[in-house]
């Protein structure tokens, strides 16, 4: 399940505040800072303090995992050790990985909009590839459900979102006749 839409920066904020309205997540970066464990977000206010956009920054792509321990599982956070010398001063970083995490990535884009996509693995994708990927576990150990139902819930979201935006967007440009 996924979706990538392009929501407004002032609707970053109902996405945020979506993934705490439900169950107890557990936010973390899905790829750490060169040399530091990802950073985890307990809060709402926390993940907004990390996405604190200003135009004219370099950073302008944020990842995220969300896992929901209701869902069960296994989560892993995975040493990366990069190629000596392709990152200079660094050796390397950490991800987050297991079947059923949720990956929220918000980039911004054009002045005023970001692109956001929601992303989680099925059922039937992670039992495919679970005996290539034996470290995250046997797929069955996962609440499905549980899994479906956040990040469906976070993807109507995401599109219902992107609908305003656009009929926003085109409420505010001028008719052929008008213009």
């Amino acid at each position: 399940m996924q979706t990538t839409q392009t929501i407004s920066e002032s609707q970053v904020d109902v996405v945020l505040a979506s993934i705490f309205a439900s169950g107890d997540p557990i936010v973390k970066e899905a790829y750490s800072d060169f040399d530091t464990p990802t950073k985890a977000f307990p809060t709402l206010e926390s993940l907004r303090a990390d996405i604190d956009y200003t135009p004219g920054q370099k950073r302008k792509f944020f990842y995220y995992s969300i896992y929901f321990p209701a869902a069960n599982g296994f989560v892993l956070e995975k040493r990366i050790e990069l190629k000596p010398g392709a990152v200079k001063n660094h050796t390397h970083r950490f991800c987050q990985e297991g079947w059923g995490l949720i990956f929220l990535q918000i980039t911004f884009a054009q002045p005023g909009t970001v692109e956001c996509r929601v992303a989680v693995n099925s059922e039937t994708r992670a039992n495919k590839w679970a005996e290539t990927l034996d470290r995250l576990g046997n797929p069955d150990q996962w609440d499905w459900a549980e899994i479906k139902s956040h990040a469906g819930r976070l993807i109507r979201l995401v599109r219902k979102l992107a609908k305003q935006q656009a009929e926003h967007d085109e409420g505010g440009k001028a008719s052929p006749a008008t213009s």
